[in-house]
This record gives C-alpha cells, structure tokens and sequence, in this order.
C-alpha cells in the first residue's frame, strides 16, 4: 500500500511527530536493505501516541494543524485512510487521555467527525463520556492563525 500524500504533511506539522513515525518506521523493518513501512493504522497509533505525549510543548496552531488535517481525512479521505485515522491515531489519543492525558485541553480544537468517532469509541468500550465530550464541536476548520 502506498503512502498517502496527507501523512507527510501531517508528520511535517512538527518534528516530534516526525522523528515518531521516523522511529516507527526503522523499528518495523528487518534491515537496511528493508524499504517496507508499518500498516497505515499503525503508523498513525504510534503518531497518536506521540501527539499526547508532546502536545502541551506545541503551539496551539500546531496542535489545530494536526487535528484539523485529521478531521479532513475522515471527511474526505478514502475508507482505508477514514479507518487508519480513526483506529490508530484516535484511539492512541484516547488510551492516552485513559492514563491521564488532558484530552479536554484541546477539545475544541478537535472537529465534529473526530469528536463523533471518539464519542461512539468510548460508547463501544464502556467508557463514561464526560459533558465536555458531548459540547457542539467548534473546531476542526482550517484556520489561517498569524503569529503563532
């Protein structure tokens, strides 16, 4: 499966997550003669993962970027992209915000079908969804934010 054009803007938004899917890749092949990558979910779970353990060192307008190039591709992205974002990188954010990430930090930030998704996720899981989970999403709209 090729590599989709989104994933490297989306790794190019900061260079954590960059040097996670970096790692992730190297740690999935066998060599250096490997060129193979993981599975596009997997490559996401582990960019999940690294969004909440960096979030609070990135700017508010990167964090937007992210979340809002994330909700673009559950809007109009091809079923298999839809399922890697919602699977890998969603539920990495929400097994995180399980040990203690603050989710509800960048909420509002997070669009209405990525919101929808981690909604039916905790429904799914037996998870209690709090009342900030269930507010109107007013995020997920690219934003031009100069000087940030």
């Amino acid at each position: 499966m090729t590599t989709p054009t989104w994933l490297a803007e989306l790794t190019g938004t900061a260079e954590v997550l960059h040097a996670a899917d970096r790692a992730g890749t190297a740690a999935w092949r066998d060599g250096p003669d490997d060129h193979t990558v993981p599975p596009l979910a997997l490559r996401l779970g582990t960019l999940g993962t690294a969004f909440a353990e960096h979030a609070h060192g990135l700017t508010s307008r990167r964090r937007r970027t992210v979340l809002v190039l994330l909700e673009d591709v559950l809007r109009e992205g091809a079923e298999y992209d839809v399922n890697a974002v919602a699977t890998g990188f969603f539920e990495a954010l929400l097994n995180a915000w399980d040990r203690g990430f603050d989710l509800h930090a960048l909420w509002a930030d997070v669009g209405p079908r990525s919101r929808a998704y981690c909604r039916a996720w905790n429904d799914f899981t037996g998870v209690r969804t709090p009342a900030w989970m269930r507010e109107p999403a007013t995020g997920g709209e690219r934003c031009e934010c100069a000087g940030e």
